[in-house]
């Protein structure tokens, strides 16, 4: 029988531990709770649990894994305990199994653990990783590191766990017992989202010769901003989707307009602008992208209102598109045209910052030169995003 240990400080997140603790024992695994101080254990919510033993009374040898709850202040009473520190350290010289859920993944990474590796862990702990490799899904297994984001991933955790240490069939056992509808991932991964986007874009690219790479240089720059702006992974997620199909909506361009190598007159201009509403009827619907349609829309607004479709003004417009304008203009400016060359990276950024206050917003221009300064080479693939 395989065999856990799952150590408790005050303040831990009490659905972390019983929750886990039921799937565990459900799948026939001894679950040993020690608490780092004798007696009681009071939770983050006032419910006290009695641990079985203390921290200092096991034997680590006799364990298959390790598991350390989440929850404040709990998490960092288990992360400023040298004892824990010290068995995650013995556990992962043997290569047995760690797991971390919600804030703990934290006290590994603290411990080195986490570095190179793919993990997940409560969204405000994101920054605490120490080369931890995010993933927003709610438990990543990853060699011999499983975690979990937080209280409502507790039971799919617990079995997780219960995959590995007593197999997929003891698992699928207690999951169809607890009436656990969807352990399994979902089957349309946020990887092979990003590829189907990548497969869009190839099409659209064999159509306007201009937009080769296009798409992905402006979601670089673009993350790059948002990185700058410290916005949340979610926010990131979107902002990379908003700028790699910004201008999904020329494939209903005809091909003469989109490669016409002299200047376009009233109609021609009138049918390239379509493509902002173009593009945006094209993710309105779809489940999951159809919030990235006002990037779509507005990334060709101006600052000062004179843009379109909506002549929106300042903040009028909504922070991804400002965001989408001035790193899809920079490309523009930079790129080998039928009709011009590109200029180079000082005479680009002397044109965003003439423009600033008039067609871009001044702050985002002043952050995409902060970005093009950290990487005056080549911007940051962003792509692990998806």
């Amino acid at each position: 029988m395989a065999k856990v240990l799952m150590p408790i400080a005050q303040g831990f997140e009490e659905i972390e531990v019983i929750a886990v603790v039921d799937v565990l024992r459900r799948a026939d695994i001894e679950v040993v709770i020690a608490g780092v101080i004798s007696g009681p254990v009071e939770s983050a919510h006032n419910v006290f649990i009695m641990p079985d033993t203390t921290i200092d009374a096991v034997d680590a040898g006799t364990f298959d894994m390790i598991v350390l709850p989440g929850g404040q202040p709990g998490t960092d009473n288990l992360n400023a305990d040298p004892r824990i520190h010290a068995l995650l350290a013995e556990f992962a010289v043997k290569e047995k199994l760690i797991g971390a859920i919600c804030a703990a993944p934290i006290v590994l990474a603290a411990a080195g653990l986490l570095s190179g590796k793919k993990v997940t862990c409560y969204p405000s702990y994101i920054d605490q990783l120490n080369g931890g490799i995010y993933e927003d899904t709610p438990v990543v297994s990853y060699g011999n590191i499983i975690t979990s984001q937080g209280p409502g991933t507790a039971i799919r955790f617990g079995l997780a766990i219960a995959d590995r240490l007593a197999g997929r069939h003891t698992s699928d056992g207690v999951a169809k017992a607890m009436l656990v509808q969807d352990k399994s991932p979902d089957i349309w991964s946020p990887h092979l989202f990003n590829s189907i986007s990548q497969a869009l874009l190839s099409a659209l690219e064999l159509k306007d010769s201009y937009t080769q790479g296009q798409a992905r240089r402006v979601a670089e720059y673009s993350l790059s901003i948002g990185a700058k702006l410290k916005l949340p992974i979610i926010e990131m997620r979107d902002l990379y989707l908003g700028a790699m199909l910004h201008d999904i909506g020329k494939y209903n361009t005809a091909e003469d307009v989109l490669n016409k190598p002299d200047t376009l007159n009233l109609r021609e201009e009138t049918l390239t602008r379509e493509h902002t509403l173009k593009g945006t009827l094209f993710v309105v619907g779809i489940n999951d992208i159809s919030h990235i349609g006002p990037t779509i829309l507005h990334h060709h607004e101006h600052w000062d209102g004179s843009g379109y479709p909506g002549r929106l003004k300042g903040e009028q417009i909504p922070l991804h598109a400002r965001i989408v304008s001035v790193a899809d203009a920079y490309d523009a400016m930079i790129s080998n045209r039928s009709y011009r060359d590109g200029l180079d990276k000082d005479a680009a950024i002397r044109e965003l910052v003439k423009k600033k206050d008039s067609q871009f917003d001044p702050f985002i221009v002043d952050v995409f030169i902060e970005c093009l300064n950290d990487s005056p080479f080549e911007m940051k693939d962003f792509s692990y995003y998806f």
